[in-house]
């Protein structure tokens, strides 16, 4: 475990959550609101429409290697656009948003 806390709102965006079920979340910011509250802007692709949505999380994640970062119930949050990430299908969806975000 490293020995320094690295605060997830200092480090540029985008992040991908990934849940103990597989699940995950393309995450383009991260806004603390409160001591253990962050706001997450997320964008999803249905329907072949790109769209954001909010979600929140209570608890602070928890620094515990290189651009990772741990949640409770077995989620984390890394940095998307690390190397061992480059063939996650959220890089080809952040690569379209901002595509989009840039028409």
């Amino acid at each position: 475990m490293l020995n320094q806390r690295i605060d997830i709102t200092e480090i540029k965006p985008p992040f991908l959550l990934s849940n103990s079920d597989n699940s995950w979340h393309l995450v383009i910011s991260i806004r603390k609101l409160e001591v253990s509250h962050y706001q997450l802007s997320c964008v999803e692709k249905q329907n072949n429409q790109l769209s954001e949505y909010i979600t929140t999380i209570s608890e602070s994640p928890f620094y515990v290697a290189e651009n990772i970062w741990e949640l409770a119930y077995g989620s984390e949050i890394k940095t998307l656009l690390d190397d061992s990430l480059i063939d996650h299908p959220a890089r080809k969806l952040w690569d379209e948003w901002l595509k989009h975000k840039h028409a």
